[in-house]
Formats: structure tokens, C-alpha cells, sequence
């Protein structure tokens, strides 16, 4: 058959080694490679019934072979992978390039195309490698050499790395001034994703090309962000052991082995400072030591428990793990820990007795069908040190709800379990037949951050279970089970 005749250009080209390569060609008709270039494309997007989009393809079908990036007008250039020259310093587009909102406008609100994904990768894979005792910065984030390969490939020269963060992954990182320098703060959500990033490279396995399906939509606020599972090993190495030591034991083996980081420092004085100056409430009994749960009034060390710890961490670990030789801490059950100065325990006469009998009166008052021994059965098949899925669960979404309750008095556990997400999580933690109540389980699992109260009533059963933040319960309305079940 005849070849095909060429079509009159319409468009100059723009870049000018591009336009070298096509004068190099035949004039009036297509070269062999050509041809069977031709037909597989034709042949390619008869099948699509559609649009066929041919660099999104590569990027996720081929592109542990091939990879692909925008030259300084804008338009894709495709590469054998790591063949590609190096990248311009700064963005990836020309001097012109598209402006700032232009750029946005075309990419999507409800999911990252694969550049993208390749984007957030290199920069959680930076927070990942951060080791300095000095917080990252911008400008620190900008010299990483992935960032700059991924920044050269994706943005045009008129995005600012700093733009394309707070547009698109504004949920996950923010900046904040210090001392002249823009330091990168993790959103809560995004902790889990540097956890999962450092397991990653410390197990030796290379992060994956940008391939299947979008990791989720940008811009998720802290709260609401659905962090995207672990890679999985790459092709030739499905048979590799899984990723090692749990995430918490991660994250803790991350940290320096002989000394605290800034944030460390300042989580650690925050708390020093906290128990040096701490005074008994007045509704404790004289002799009281402070309750690490005490420690959530505190505004310095809220914030600098937020801006380090990740949501999974909890403070009592890292206490005993990094400050230990001068924080200690005695467990009185219930989910509550007495906290001191090393070297200055509590008398041995506190109030632990009198409460936990108070914990045990109402326990067998609240649930008499259920044995003591089938409630002990019950905790002890549950991790020591650490929450189960369904019980994080549990802890998130009564957290959430205490979050957002805005009602007169404390809030209602009975009320809080008909709400539909609250109910699910209880079915799957505490399924019909289980000894153990919603309260039971609060009062000896969360107790440090939960507490709850029998108002009314409370000798015949017949009282309203309260609960809410510890130390921010507000008073009893009153009867004698309030007074009753006030935590020593």
C-alpha cells in the first residue's frame, strides 16, 4: 500500500532541538519506524473509543522503563528511565511557561495524576531521610535531589515548590516562620506517611514509578486524611519477608540514640517545667501525686506534643523510652499513669486503693450479669502496650465525638453510641454476647484520656453514664452518684 502522504505543519516548533530531529526526517513520507509507530497509536485509540491518554499510559503502565516530563514550553518529552539530561534548576517549565492559576486549573480537584504522585513521594521521601538536629526548612526540602528531579519534571518555572505544597498537600504540611527560615510542620495525618516512607528505605526497598491508580484526593484536612497503604515489593522480589519491626518501634528507632531532638527538648521542658510547678486540684485527697493525664490542660505541652508526637504515639511511650532517667511514671490501672521526678516517687499511701474499689463497685453495679472473671478474661486477651485496630478505632471516634459535642452538661455515653459510626466500631470491638460494657472499656483502656461519671442514681443501676475529656468533665448535676464516682 502506499505510504501516507505528510500533513502540512500547522504549529512552529518551539523547542529548537526538537525542530533539528524533525528537518532530519523525509520531507514527504514517513520512515519505517514511523509507520509502525503510526499504526500501533492509530490502532491504540480505535480500541479507546475516547481520548487516548498516551503520557498518563506510559507514566503508569511503563514507567519503570520510560518516563516522561514537560520541556521549557510545556510540552511531554518521553525518555528510556534515568536517561533523561539533567533538569534546569527550578521548575521544569520555560521562562514563559503557564501562569500560576493556569497551572491549577489543570489539575484535578479530586485526585493527583502521576507526576503528582511522584512529587509527594520525593518529598515525604526527604522527611524521611531528615536526620539533622536543625528543623527542615524549605529551603532544605528544595535542595533534596529527588525534589529537585520531580520539581524539574512537574512544575513549570512560574510554580514555586512552596505553591504547589500549600495548594495541593496543604492538608498534610505547613510552614511556619522561624527566625527568618520556613520550617516544615507535619500535619498530624501526615506523620503516619513519613512512619510508613522511613520503613521503606529502612528495609532497602526503592520507591515504586509512578503507577496505578491515584493515591487520593490533595488537600485533605488533618482529620480526614486517608494515608495510602505501604508499597509493595517491586516486581522480582514478591517472595521478600515483610517489613519488619512494628510502626511504633519505627518511629522510636528513627529517633538518635544519644540525644534529643529540638522538638524532644522542647516536649521535655515543657514537662519539667509542668511538674515543677503542678499544685494538687482540690478535688483530690491530700498526698495526691499529678496524673500524666493532667498533663492535657497544659497548653505548652499540648502543643508540643502535636507538633511532634504522631497520633499513634502516646506520650507515656515516649516518656519512658527518651526521658525516663529523669520522668517516671507508676501505672494506677484504669488507663492512668502518676508521673514524677525521678528520684521523688509518690508516698506508697496514695488513693489508688479507695479508687480502684470505686472503679469495681460500679463495674459490678453497671453489669451484674457479667462476671468479674469473664470482664478479667476479656482485658487479658487484649496487647498490654499497645491498642488492637478495633480499639484505635474506638478511641478516635469518641475522641472525634467529644471533639464536636457542643450540648448543655456533659456529654451522654448512651446518647454517643447511637451515633451510626460509633455503633459500628463497638459492634466490631465489643460484639452482642461480650461481658464487657462501652464504659468498662473506657474506664480501663482510656482511662488516662477519657474519663466517665454515674449521674444519678448510680446504687440501682438506674444512673446517666457521662463522659468526656479527663479533666474537662464538667461538674455533677447533681445526686448522689456524682459525688460517688468523682476520680480521686
Amino acid at each position: 500500500p502506499a505510504r501516507p502522504r505528510l500533513a502540512a505543519p500547522r504549529v512552529a516548533m518551539a523547542n529548537s532541538s526538537h525542530g533539528a530531529w524533525f528537518a532530519s526526517l523525509p520531507a514527504d513520507e514517513l520512515t519505517p519506524l514511523e509507520q509502525t509507530l503510526r499504526k500501533v497509536i492509530l490502532k491504540a485509540v480505535s480500541a479507546h473509543n475516547g481520548p487516548f491518554p498516551l503520557i498518563e499510559w506510559i507514566d503508569r503502565r511503563v514507567g519503570g522503563e520510560l518516563e516522561t516530563r514537560r520541556d521549557e514550553s510545556g510540552l511531554y518529552e518521553v525518555f528510556l528511565r534515568g536517561s533523561a539530561p539533567p533538569p534546569l534548576i527550578g521548575g521544569g517549565g520555560g521562562g514563559g511557561g503557564p501562569s500560576k492559576e493556569a497551572f491549577f486549573a489543570t489539575l484535578s480537584a479530586d485526585a493527583f495524576a502521576p507526576a503528582e504522585e511522584a512529587m509527594r513521594d520525593a518529598v515525604f521521601e526527604f522527611l524521611a531521610s531528615w536526620r539533622s538536629q536543625d528543623l527542615a526548612t524549605l529551603r532544605h526540602l528544595g535542595e533534596h535531589p529527588e525534589v529537585k528531579r520531580r520539581s524539574a519534571a512537574f512544575l513549570p518555572r512560574s510554580v514555586p515548590l512552596k505553591d504547589w505544597i500549600e495548594h495541593r498537600i496543604g492538608g498534610e504540611l505547613e510552614f511556619r516562620g522561624n527566625r527568618g527560615a520556613e520550617v516544615i510542620h507535619l500535619m498530624g495525618a501526615a506523620k503516619d506517611a513519613v512512619m510508613v516512607k522511613y520503613q521503606q528505605m529502612q528495609h532497602g526497598l526503592p520507591p515504586m514509578p509512578p503507577m496505578g491508580p491515584p493515591m487520593g484526593p490533595p488537600m485533605m484536612p488533618p482529620h480526614m486524611g486517608v494515608l495510602p497503604p505501604p508499597m509493595g515489593p517491586p516486581p522480582g522480589m514478591m517472595g521478600a519477608p515483610a517489613m519488619g519491626p512494628h510502626p511504633k518501634d519505627a518511629w522510636f528507632s528513627s529517633l538518635p540514640a544519644d540525644e534529643l531532638l529540638p522538638a524532644e527538648l522542647e516536649l521535655r521542658d515543657a514537662i519539667l517545667h509542668w511538674l515543677n510547678n503542678w499544685q494538687r486540684p482540690a478535688n483530690r485527697p491530700a498526698g495526691s501525686t499529678a496524673h500524666l493525664s493532667d498533663t492535657g490542660q497544659d497548653e505548652k505541652i499540648k502543643r508540643a506534643r502535636q507538633d511532634f508526637l504522631p497520633p499513634k504515639i502516646k506520650l507515656a511511650d515516649w516518656i519512658e523510652r527518651r526521658i525516663g532517667g529523669e520522668v517516671e511514671l507508676r501505672s494506677v490501672g484504669n488507663g492512668q499513669h502518676e508521673v514524677f521526678v525521678r528520684g521523688a516517687p509518690p508516698p506508697e499511701t496514695s488513693s489508688r486503693g479507695p479508687r480502684v474499689s470505686a472503679v469495681a463497685a460500679a463495674a459490678r453495679q453497671e453489669n451484674k450479669a457479667a462476671t468479674a472473671e469473664e470482664k478479667d478474661r476479656f482485658f487479658e486477651s487484649l496487647p498490654v502496650d499497645e491498642f488492637g485496630p478495633a480499639e484505635d478505632a474506638m478511641r478516635e471516634v469518641l475522641l472525634n465525638y467529644l471533639d464536636r459535642y457542643s450540648g448543655n452538661g456533659a456529654a451522654s455515653l448512651h446518647e454517643a453510641a447511637q451515633e451510626e459510626e460509633i455503633a459500628r466500631v463497638r459492634r466490631d470491638l465489643l460484639p452482642k454476647g461480650c461481658p464487657v460494657s462501652l464504659k468498662d472499656w473506657i474506664d480501663r483502656r482510656i482511662g488516662g484520656e477519657i474519663e466517665t461519671r454515674v449521674e444519678g442514681d448510680g446504687s440501682k443501676g438506674s444512673g446517666k453514664v457521662v463522659f468526656g475529656q479527663r479533666g474537662l468533665l464538667p461538674p455533677a448535676t447533681g445526686g448522689a452518684g456524682g459525688a460517688k464516682r468523682r476520680r480521686a
